[in-house]
C-alpha cells in the first residue's frame, strides 16, 4: 500500500487530534500522543516537525480544523431569530402602553436594544443606523 493511502496510526491521529486545537504547539501535541518519558526536549520537538510535514497528518489536521469550524459557524439568522422574537413580543406591548397612555419602559428598552444588536449584527453601516436611530426616535415619541 502506497504510503499516502495508509491510514494513519492510533498514535498519528492522536497527535493531529491535538494539533488540531486552538494555539497547539508541536511539543505538546507530542507528548500527548506519544510515549516521551525517555526524551529531551530537543528529540522530541524533531519528531515532532518530522510528524507534521507527513502530508497524510497535515491534511488530517486540517479536516479536523475544517469540521470544527463548520459546527461553530451560526448561521445570522439562527443569531438573528432570538432578537426577532423580543421585538414581536415587545412591539403590540408598546403599541397598547402608547394607546393607554401607560408606556412601560422595559418594553422600549427591549425595542432598542434588539434594534441595536440587530444592527451590530446585520452590519448597518452609518446611514441605516441612523434611519434605525430615527425608528427609535419614532418610538419614543409614541410614549
Amino acid at each position: 500500500m502506497p504510503k499516502k493511502d495508509k491510514p494513519l496510526t492510533a498514535k498519528q491521529e492522536a497527535f493531529a487530534r491535538e494539533m488540531a486545537k486552538p494555539r497547539a504547539k508541536q511539543q505538546d501535541a507530542y507528548r500527548a500522543a506519544y510515549d516521551c518519558k525517555r526524551m529531551n526536549y530537543n528529540s522530541i520537538s524533531c519528531a515532532a516537525s518530522k510528524l507534521m510535514r507527513d502530508p497524510r497528518i497535515a491534511h488530517r489536521i486540517q479536516e479536523i480544523r475544517d469540521a470544527a469550524a463548520k459546527d461553530c459557524r451560526w448561521e445570522l439568522q439562527d443569531a438573528a431569530a432570538p432578537l426577532f422574537e423580543v421585538l414581536d413580543g415587545a412591539l403590540p406591548i408598546f403599541r397598547r402602553q402608547a394607546v393607554e397612555g401607560s408606556i412601560n419602559g422595559d418594553a422600549r428598552l427591549a425595542i432598542t436594544e434588539s434594534v441595536k444588536l440587530l444592527n451590530d449584527m446585520f452590519g448597518v453601516d452609518g446611514a441605516k443606523a441612523a434611519m434605525a436611530e430615527a425608528g427609535v426616535t419614532i418610538v419614543d415619541d409614541l410614549g
